[in-house]
């Protein structure tokens, strides 16, 4: 199944917010065996919606339109819908009940304009809005779909799965995708590994980089995906982190509960960035005591007492700096593990000795300290996201062996 989204609002065309919407809808409709063949973004105006509506429309049967639902005079997209597919808006008694319930139920006044939620265009499908007052509308005619939904990205991330659900429920999926996520190996070794394993299914596939991590997205019948994926782990083994949305912060965040054990941070070269990944996973206090920035030499010698002759002997950027800020900081905040980051993100700094994108993590438990090196090839903050990812692999690996 193919399909296209069309954004509106005057301040995604002029790039005044990102359109993380795109890239989140795009990301579930291929998760789901949907395909997104085109992305168009309009103004808040009604003739350019129109035409934009009836454009993709004479090429795709399934268009998800987003933004423009809510209750003032610039949310020009449910007249459009009517408009364009030739159906009058008609009041709907009971959506208009539940908007005024929350309404109320938030002290919020209720005005006549929050009455424009309440009208959608003749037959169409409503899905109420768990997190908002706008609903997502489902629009069937010609043997072609119109799904609308709001703006706001909460409300969008919400309602979406649940119009998946409505949708699939109705028609089988063709194809679904399964997103593998790696961390250790480099893309060309993923690639040659793949090779290998699909030999015996039809497939469509293929890897991209993110953040140090390679993202194996595969897409076949459904009848296949499981077989598929123990095919998969069996082949990548503990270099396999996650599988669709999983992200290393929150495999780390689950084996550290599982086992009762605390975590604390010594960071040089990510800046705060390893800290910031694991307290976005909502209950990381249960396992996170905290973290340190050490960037300059002094910060690190005087907090997390690494030794001025280690510093001058193998530089800031070497094994034994990172274990030492690694015990350091575990026997300053009192944790089980201590977890270190120092490198070179760049673009100056780096040496032939010493290249840019080089980093050492270090690793301090009750058993005794390690450290890694890994080496990449991005720019300044591409480096910094990938040594935080190295670092959150580090640990998951001594997780799961231990």
């Amino acid at each position: 199944m193919k399909s296209a989204l069309l954004f509106v609002g005057d301040e995604v065309v002029e790039g005044l917010i990102e359109n993380t919407n795109a890239l989140f809808l795009k990301d579930l409709l291929n998760n789901w065996g949907v395909e997104v063949d085109e992305v168009v973004e309009v103004r808040d105006d009604l003739k350019l919606i129109k035409e934009a509506l009836n454009y993709l429309l004479a090429f795709y049967d399934l268009v998800f339109v987003c933004g423009g639902l809510g209750p003032t005079e610039d949310d020009l997209t449910r007249k459009a819908l009517s408009e364009a597919l030739r159906l009058p808006l008609q009041f709907e008694g009971s959506l208009w009940d539940r908007i005024r319930s929350v309404l109320y139920k938030r002290g919020v006044v209720v005005r006549e304009e929050h009455k424009r939620m309440a009208y959608i265009p003749e037959g169409a499908d409503y899905i109420e809005n768990p997190v908002g007052l706008a609903p997502a509308l489902v629009i069937r005619k010609d043997k072609k779909v119109v799904v609308a939904l709001p703006g706001v990205p909460r409300e969008l991330k919400e309602l979406s799965f649940l119009v998946l659900q409505k949708l699939v429920g109705e028609k089988k999926m063709d194809q679904l995708v399964r997103v593998f996520k790696i961390f250790g190996l480099k893309e060309s070794e993923v690639n040659s590994l793949v090779k290998e394993i699909f030999t015996t299914f039809f497939v469509k596939w293929g890897t991209v980089i993110k953040d140090g991590e390679v993202w194996l997205r595969v897409k076949a019948d459904p009848s296949q995906i499981e077989l598929i994926e123990k095919q998969v782990r069996k082949a990548f083994g503990n270099d396999l982190f996650g599988i669709d949305d999983e992200t290393l912060e929150v495999v780390v965040g689950k084996l550290l509960r599982g086992k009762g054990l605390s975590l604390a941070t010594a960071e040089s070269c990510t800046g705060g960035l390893l800290a910031n990944l694991i307290t976005n996973v909502s209950g990381s206090s249960d396992y996170f005591r905290g973290g340190v920035v050490a960037y300059l030499e002094d910060v690190k010698a005087s907090v997390l007492g690494v030794s001025w002759d280690s510093i001058k002997k193998f530089t800031v950027y070497s094994h034994e700096v990172a274990k030492e800020m690694a015990q350091g900081v575990r026997l300053l905040i009192k944790s089980d593990i201590g977890l270190s980051t120092t490198g070179i993100a760049g673009p100056t700094g780096g040496t032939p000795e010493k290249p840019v994108g080089l980093v050492y993590v270090g690793l301090a438990t009750k058993e005794g300290v390690e450290s890694f090196e890994f080496k990449f090839n991005f720019d300044r903050v591409g480096n910094k996201k990938a040594f935080a990812k190295a670092a959150l692999d580090v640990l998951r690996r001594y997780l799961i062996e231990n």
